[in-house]
C-alpha cells in the first residue's frame, strides 16, 4: 500500500491531525478548513459522529485530543503530487484531507481536495499494480456510464503514475458543505437505479454476462472460502442460479456493486452516487439494492445474521425475492474472496458467516 511518506513531505506545511478509529482505519485532516475536511470522514457510530462534530471546533485543546489520540503533525503534499492536481483541476492552490483506506490487499489512501468551502473532486493512491488495474477499470466504467448518458455520477479526469512509482486516479465532485448522507432506502435510491437500468440495459446470453464470470470464479475456488462459510451451500446455490439461467438470453444491466450511504450523497433532492471500482456493467437488475440493505443492517443496526433472517420472513421484509438475494450473496461472496486471493484471514473472515448463515435460508 501507498503511506504517507509516498506523497506527503514532513520537513514543514501546514497543521494536520492523524486520528483512527477502532477498526484501523486512519484520517488526517488539516486544522484550517477542518469543517470542509471531515466530510470525508463518514462515520456509523454514535461515538465517530460526535468526533465529526466536535473536532472542527475544539482541535486546539490539547485534552481533546488526547481523548480521541488524535496526532499533531506538520506536512504538505509532494512537490509533483501537488504540480498535477492544480493542472488538473486548473487552479493555483488547494486543501486536501487524507482517508487512509480500509485496511485489506486492496488499501488505498483517498485524498479529498477542497478551496474554501467547496470540494473540488477526490483522488486515489496506490503503489499497487493490482489496485491502478481497479483505476483503470473505474475511470473506464465512468466514461462508459457518461457516454450512455447516466447522469449524477463523477466524470473521470485523471489516471496514470507518478514518478516514484504511486498510481493515481483523479474525479470530479458534486458534494457541498450541504450535501447529505442518505441511511434510509427511499424514492431517490429507486431513481437512480431505474436510470441505470434504463441507460444501460443488454441483452445477452447469461455465459456472456460479467456475472456469470463472477460466480463461475468462484465455483472453482471454493478451497480458497474460510472456514467460516460452508463451501457446500455456496457450491449449491452457484449451481442452482446456473441451472436457471445458462442457455438463455436475459436482460442485464450495469450494476454499481458497492450502492451503500457511504458510496453517495444527496443535494436537495438528487443523488450522486461515487466509488465505482467495483462496478460492472452486465449484472442482473437489483442487487444493488440487497448490498445497501445487507450494508446498513450490518455497519448501522448492527444486525447479525438471526436479525436478517428474521427481517426476510416479517412482512418489513416482503420486497425480498429469496433468489436475487442469493445472486447478491454469491457475487458479494466471489468478490471478497477473489480479492484476498484465498488468503481470507483475520477481520476478513467474518462477514463470511453471515453471509453462509442467510444464504442457507436463501437456497
Amino acid at each position: 500500500m501507498t503511506t504517507l511518506n509516498n506523497i506527503l513531505d514532513f520537513t514543514g506545511g501546514d497543521i494536520f491531525y492523524r486520528f483512527g478509529n477502532a477498526d484501523d482505519k486512519y484520517w488526517v485532516v488539516p486544522a484550517i478548513g477542518m469543517h470542509t475536511a471531515m466530510h470525508l470522514y463518514q462515520p456509523s457510530g454514535i461515538k465517530g459522529k460526535m468526533v465529526k462534530s466536535l473536532l472542527p471546533c475544539l482541535h486546539w485543546i490539547a485534552p481533546v485530543r488526547k481523548a480521541i489520540k488524535a496526532k499533531k503533525i506538520n506536512c504538505r503534499l509532494s512537490d509533483e503530487l501537488r504540480s498535477l492536481l492544480c493542472k488538473v483541476f486548473g487552479v493555483q492552490d488547494f486543501g486536501f484531507a487524507i482517508f487512509e483506506g480500509t485496511p485489506s490487499v486492496h488499501q488505498k489512501i483517498t485524498m479529498q481536495l477542497s478551496r474554501g468551502k467547496r470540494i473540488l473532486g477526490y483522488c486515489k493512491l496506490s503503489d499497487s499494480n493490482d489496485i491502478k488495474s481497479l483505476f483503470e477499470k473505474e475511470s473506464h466504467v465512468l466514461d462508459e456510464l457518461c457516454r450512455k448518458g447516466v447522469t449524477n455520477i463523477p466524470k473521470a479526469l485523471y489516471c496514470g503514475t507518478l514518478s516514484n512509482g504511486t498510481h493515481i486516479f483523479v474525479q470530479s465532485t458534486e458534494k457541498r458543505a450541504s450535501s447529505k448522507v442518505i441511511h434510509e432506502w427511499g424514492a431517490m435510491q429507486e431513481e437512480f437505479l431505474s436510470l441505470l437500468h434504463e441507460k444501460t440495459k443488454t441483452q445477452l446470453p447469461f455465459e456472456d454476462s460479467d456475472y456469470y464470470k463472477t460466480i463461475d470464479l468462484l465455483g472453482q475456488h471454493l478451497d480458497w472460502l474460510p472456514q467460516e462459510i460452508d463451501s457446500n451451500t455456496v457450491n449449491t446455490a452457484i449451481t442452482a442460479i446456473k441451472k436457471k439461467f445458462c442457455g438463455k438470453e436475459i436482460e442485464l444491466c450495469a450494476c454499481h456493486c458497492d450502492f451503500t450511504p457511504w458510496n453517495m450523497f444527496a443535494n436537495g433532492k438528487e443523488l450522486f452516487v461515487f466509488d465505482f471500482e467495483y462496478a460492472a456493467m452486465t449484472f442482473p437488475a437489483g442487487l444493488d439494492r440487497y448490498h445497501f440493505f445487507t450494508q446498513t443492517a450490518v455497519f448501522e443496526k448492527l444486525w447479525g445474521a438471526d436479525e436478517i433472517i428474521s427481517y426476510i420472513d416479517s412482512d418489513a421484509g416482503k420486497w425480498i425475492h429469496r433468489d436475487v438475494y442469493a445472486m447478491y450473496l454469491l457475487d458479494v461472496i466471489s468478490r471478497f474472496t477473489m480479492r484476498e486471493g484465498g488468503k481470507v484471514t483475520g477481520g476478513a473472515t467474518k462477514p463470511f458467516h453471515l453471509w453462509g448463515k442467510v444464504l442457507e435460508v436463501l437456497i
